[in-house]
């Protein structure tokens, strides 16, 4: 195509189609205009619901979770009188109360170290299988002894049930029990024939006379004081083997019934799910429980079995291995422990492991002969592990409460207690109370959302007279009935007015808060306050979200609304250019001929007259 710059007419092509275009697109400015104002709609109705969102999470808080039974106005504050024994928090479901008792024990972690030494780490140590555990102890273990053999991996010992020795009860006792000549002999029958007990004569409490028993019977049986008072007799040998009856009467110790044979109860203990039954069980005595396939563990028993969960692993070893890679291994380990070389003098290096959990589950235990003859030895407790118990009263019925962490929850509804220092004869008294300030805050926090939404309708719903300019939000009727719904909650009705209780609407249309005047009438009447500010909070969440719901909010709607618009106004804006683009080809196209046509005139303009000299002059004589 020829150029289209006016070389032959001399116009100046290239501007006057310019101008005819911008002429053209005139005719489309509204499409820029209408998309213009759709995205900025979109912009202040999306900002209008995020802050619509904020207010409803604020007012929804003043109603009472369904979840959590919580609310805005289950605010409290807690205390304790000894904070560096126990300190205390407590949450929106805790109740005001108090509590008083003393710390027993602070959860510490169950710790070992070997009781020898060897001159370097990488010194050979292990000549047998090393197998480690953890809770052992609290189940009733006093070691892990040669012969278990696991595959890899950690494994599960789960005492599902716990034992118990043959158990007898008298009748309650009296505030004090005395002893003389006739009834300081207890006769029972263990199973294998009538055990005489002698009791030293005396007076005694009940607690004192149980201590009594239990020396006498040197360890044939145990005794203890029941919850109604009466002592209870129980065999040390613990399962369905051990049988215990009183053989002769003695009614200074409420023992009367010489008829009922007492059996005890047996253990049930899984390793990984495969269950083994324990009927006969003692100090001293060892036990194997088979686990899947060739797996089993074999324990030395303290005495009997205790419901808990152990959890035991074969570190995977080689004989011959190094203290270090014994340390190595034990930090890999799905037990749950650490492991350090201490260097306790010049060429003499023992192992120490610590458990990564606290409380009483917490010990640790390496089989027996894992170090066979390397002079590390078998390894000796160094710290056990142990629970927070908190004591609570000083009468019959005190009682512990325990936890495997220094924290305690449960003594009060929704009360964090952390035992900090043991201190079993300093009382310390925890006391949650209402907390009206913190309630106030959120009050506070409700108004200013209220307000920052009816700010922000405000700010854009007006008219400028000096630019002659009106706000997006001008003549919104959605916004307008955000505005009247949240002031009108706010006013109240003749039976339910904020403004008695500090919440009240100013001529500027924006919500203010006395919160003196709300602590005043709080203190006085809290029922009443709650009910009014609910209600109020409660009309505030619905608006809110009837406007900013995500599906189906109003506002929400009116955003896909402009949206679809946008979209639109975007698709008659590319068509219209499509159209700009080819007018403005056909004008270029038209120009350029007229350009082409105006050159061949002019080609041939300059012909004729070039033929035009070429023919011969005539004169003219008079």
């Amino acid at each position: 195509m020829s150029s289209i710059d006016g070389l032959i007419s001399g116009l100046d092509t290239t501007s006057i189609i310019s101008s005819l275009m911008t002429l053209e697109r005139k005719s489309g400015s509204y499409l820029t205009t209408g998309k213009a104002q759709s995205q900025t709609m979109i912009s202040t109705l999306q900002s209008l619901n995020s802050t619509l969102s904020s207010l409803r999470d604020v007012a929804t808080s003043f109603a009472t979770n369904p979840v959590t039974k919580t609310s805005a106005w289950s605010a409290t504050t807690s205390s304790s009188t000894q904070p560096a024994l126990a300190s205390v928090v407590s949450d929106g479901t805790a109740q005001a109360g108090s509590a008083t008792f003393t710390v027993t024990s602070v959860a510490t972690a169950g710790a070992a170290v070997s009781r020898g030494s060897v001159p370097s780490l990488s010194t050979a140590v292990t000549s047998a299988p090393v197998v480690l555990g953890k809770g052992l102890g609290a189940i009733g273990a006093t070691a892990l002894l040669a012969g278990t053999t696991l595959s890899a991996g950690s494994h599960t010992v789960k005492v599902t049930q716990g034992s118990a020795g043959a158990t007898l009860s008298g009748v309650p006792l009296g505030s004090t029990v005395t002893i003389d000549a006739a009834s300081a002999q207890l006769v029972v029958d263990t199973g294998s024939g009538p055990t005489a007990i002698n009791l030293a004569a005396g007076t005694y409490t009940p607690s004192q006379l149980a201590a009594e028993v239990t020396r006498a019977a040197a360890g044939a049986v145990r005794a203890s004081i029941g919850e109604d008072g009466a002592l209870r007799l129980s065999t040390t040998r613990e399962g369905s083997a051990a049988t215990l009856r009183v053989d002769t009467a003695n009614a200074a110790l409420g023992l009367s019934d010489t008829t009922t044979t007492a059996t005890g109860t047996d253990a049930v203990v899984a390793v990984d799910g495969v269950a083994t039954t324990l009927s006969d069980l003692s100090a001293g005595s060892s036990v194997t429980l088979p686990g899947t396939g060739t797996n089993r563990v074999v324990l030395s028993l303290g005495g009997g079995l205790r419901a808990g969960t152990a959890t035991v692993a074969d570190l995977g070893l080689a004989n011959g291995s190094t203290l270090g890679q014994v340390a190595s291994a034990v930090g890999a380990s799905a037990v749950g422990a650490t492991a350090a070389t201490v260097k306790v003098s010049a060429d003499a290096y023992r192992l120490q492991l610590t458990s990564t959990s606290t409380g009483a589950d917490s010990d640790l235990m390496l089989s027996a002969g894992a170090f066979g003859s390397s002079g590390l030895g078998e390894l000796a407790q160094l710290q056990a592990g142990t629970d927070t118990v908190l004591h609570v009263g000083t009468g019959p019925g005190a009682y512990d409460v325990r936890s495997s962490t220094t924290s305690v929850t449960g003594l009060l509804s929704g009360v964090t207690i952390t035992a900090i220092k043991a201190d079993p004869t300093t009382p310390v008294t925890t006391t949650v109370a209402a907390d009206d300030g913190a309630v106030a805050d959120k009050v506070a926090a409700l108004v200013a959302g209220a307000n920052q939404a009816l700010s922000f309708i405000a700010g854009r719903s007006g008219y400028d007279a000096d630019t002659k300019k009106s706000g997006v939000l001008l003549g919104n009727s959605m916004t307008q009935l955000v505005t009247r719904r949240i002031t009108d909650a706010a006013v109240g009705g003749k039976t339910s007015s904020p403004s008695a209780y500090g919440v009240t609407v100013g001529r500027d249309g924006q919500l203010a808060f006395d919160r003196t005047a709300f602590l005043a009438a709080y203190a006085k009447d809290p029922a009443a306050v709650k009910a009014t500010l609910t209600t109020m909070a409660t009309t505030v969440a619905d608006v809110a979200k009837q406007a900013s719901d995500p599906l189906d909010g109003f506002v929400t709607k009116q955003v896909g609304t402009e949206q679809d618009r946008v979209r639109g106004y975007t698709q008659q804006i590319t068509a219209f250019e499509a159209r700009m683009t080819m007018r403005e080809t056909t004008l270029k196209r038209q120009y350029a001929a007229l350009e082409t046509a105006l050159g061949t005139l002019r080609s041939q303009s300059d012909w004729l007259t070039a033929q035009l000299k070429t023919l011969p002059t005539t004169s003219s004589s008079g």
